[in-house]
C-alpha cells in the first residue's frame, strides 16, 4: 500500500533521494539537471522543503513518487503551481499520480488558490496525457525556456480546484 505524506523539514533526505532519482531516470522531463541538483548541500534541500509543499508517495517507507507545489512570485494570487511530479517507472499507471495531484489541489485550495497550473515540455507527451487525465487542460500559454528553440517552449496547463 502506498501512503501520501506532506514532506516536512526533517524529510528533506527523502525528497532529495526521489528528486535525484527522477532527474537521473528521466533527465529530459524537467527544467533542471541531476548534475546541478546533486551538488546541493543538506541546507539547500532543507530550504527547498520549507519553501514549497512537497508530497511523497511512500511504499514500505521508501519514496516511489514526488510532487511539489508553491505560489510563484510572478503568478496571480489565485494560482499555485504543480512542479517536479515524478513516479518511479514500476509504480506508474497505479493511481499514484492521481493521489499526488489531489494532494496538491487540496493543499492549494487550503492555501487560498482556486487554480493549479503546471508546465510540461512539448515533447513529453506521456506526461501531458497523464496531466490531461488528471483534469488539466492546455491554457494556450507557453513558457519560452530558451529563445528560438521550439523544444523549450513549455506548455502551461491548468485545473480548477
Amino acid at each position: 500500500m502506498v501512503d501520501i505524506i506532506r514532506a516536512r523539514e526533517d524529510d528533506w533526505s527523502l525528497v532529495r533521494e526521489i528528486r535525484l532519482r527522477s532527474l537521473s531516470t528521466d533527465p529530459d522531463a524537467f527544467g533542471q539537471s541531476w548534475e546541478r541538483e546533486s551538488t546541493y548541500d543538506d541546507d539547500a534541500w532543507t530550504t527547498r522543503v520549507q519553501d514549497a509543499a512537497w508530497f511523497l508517495a511512500l511504499e514500505n517507507e521508501q519514496p516511489v513518487a514526488v510532487v511539489a507545489s508553491r505560489h510563484e512570485a510572478d503568478s496571480p494570487d489565485n494560482e499555485r503551481e504543480l512542479q517536479a511530479m515524478w513516479v518511479t517507472p514500476n509504480a506508474r499507471k497505479s493511481g499514484i499520480a492521481q493521489k499526488l495531484a489531489e494532494a496538491v489541489c487540496s493543499w492549494a485550495n487550503e492555501d487560498g488558490a482556486d487554480t493549479v497550473t503546471l508546465y510540461v515540455g512539448p515533447e513529453n507527451t506521456s506526461a501531458r496525457k497523464t496531466y490531461e487525465a488528471l483534469g488539466f487542460a492546455d491554457t494556450g500559454d507557453r513558457w519560452e525556456v530558451e529563445a528560438d528553440d521550439p523544444r523549450s517552449s513549455w506548455i502551461k496547463m491548468s485545473r480548477s480546484v
